[in-house]
C-alpha cells in the first residue's frame, strides 16, 4: 500500500490534498461505513497541516455525502448513497438489488378513487375517472428511505389487492405479472424541504432536503399509465443523467 502524503509543492490546495487522501482510503475499503476517522487534531498531526485546512476538507466531504458528523462522538464515514439513474427502465426495487442491498416495501393505502386535476392531465383522462393509488414506504435493508404515491389508470377487469401489494416488493413487477409492458418513462427531480408527514415517515427532520422524483410511466402503446411522485432522502440517494451529443456532419 502506497503512502499518502500531502505535497506542499504541488499546485493543488492543501485542504483539497488532503480530502482526496481521506477519499482514496474510502474508496479502496481502509476506511468502511461506520468507521470514525481521526480526530481533527490527529489528522493536523499526522499530514502536519492546520486545523482550518482540516475542518475545510472534512467539511466538503459531510456536504458531499462523503461523511457524517454525530454530535459529541465524532465524525464517520457515511453509507454510500444508492445511486438511480434517470435515463433508464429499472425500478427502485432493481437498482437497489443491483446495488447489492435489500428492497422493502410497506404499503401504506391502496384505494379506488377519482382522478382530479393534475393527476388527471397528468394520466390524460376525463376528470372523474377511476383509477388506482398507491402509497408505499420504500426501504433500504429495512431502513426507510423514501414514501411514494402512485396513480395508475389500468384496463378494465384489472384489480390490485392488499397481499400482493404487500407480497411483491416492485410495483412495476406486478404490473408486468397483470400484462402491462412498460415502455417509457418521464421523471423529473427536484430538491424540497421535508414536511412533518414527510419527516415523520422517513425518520429526519422536518425541514431536511428531501429529492422530489415525480414520473410518468408509459405503456407500449404510449399511453400513460402511471403518475407518481416519490420523496427520497437526500443523505441516501444521488441521480445521474447520461447524455449522448449529435452527430454533426462538417461540409466540404
Amino acid at each position: 500500500m502506497s503512502v499518502l502524503k500531502i505535497n506542499r509543492n504541488a499546485p493543488e490546495p492543501l485542504y483539497y490534498q488532503l480530502k482526496q487522501i481521506l477519499l482514496k482510503q474510502i474508496n479502496q475499503g481502509q476506511l468502511k461505513p461506520g468507521d470514525a476517522i481521526m480526530t481533527e487534531m490527529e489528522l493536523c498531526e499526522k499530514f502536519q497541516v492546520s486545523r482550518i485546512t482540516v475542518r475545510a476538507a472534512i467539511q466538503e466531504m459531510v456536504q458531499e455525502g462523503y461523511l457524517e458528523r454525530r454530535q459529541g462522538v465524532g465524525t464517520f464515514v457515511a453509507r454510500p448513497k444508492l445511486r438511480r439513474g434517470i435515463n433508464n427502465l429499472r425500478s427502485f426495487s432493481e437498482e437497489v438489488t443491483a446495488s447489492g442491498r435489500k428492497p422493502g416495501s410497506k404499503l401504506l393505502e391502496l384505494r379506488f378513487e377519482s382522478a382530479v386535476g393534475q393527476i388527471a392531465e397528468a394520466l390524460h383522462i376525463e376528470e372523474g375517472m377511476k383509477i388506482w393509488v398507491v402509497e408505499r414506504l420504500r426501504t433500504v435493508d429495512e431502513e426507510p428511505v423514501a414514501y411514494s404515491t402512485s396513480h395508475l389508470n389500468l384496463p378494465p377487469g384489472v384489480f390490485l389487492y392488499p397481499e400482493e401489494l404487500e407480497k411483491e416488493v416492485s410495483l412495476w413487477a406486478l404490473l408486468t405479472q397483470k400484462g402491462m409492458i412498460i415502455k417509457e418513462t418521464e421523471d423529473t427531480v427536484q430538491a424540497i424541504a421535508a414536511n412533518s408527514r414527510q419527516a415523520k415517515m422517513l425518520n429526519i427532520h422536518q425541514g431536511d432536503p428531501i429529492l422530489l422524483v415525480e414520473g410518468i410511466t408509459f405503456d407500449q402503446e404510449g399511453s400513460p399509465i402511471e403518475y407518481s411522485y416519490q420523496y427520497n432522502r437526500a443523505d441516501r440517494f444521488k441521480y445521474s443523467v447520461r447524455a449522448t451529443t449529435r452527430q454533426y456532419k462538417l461540409k466540404d
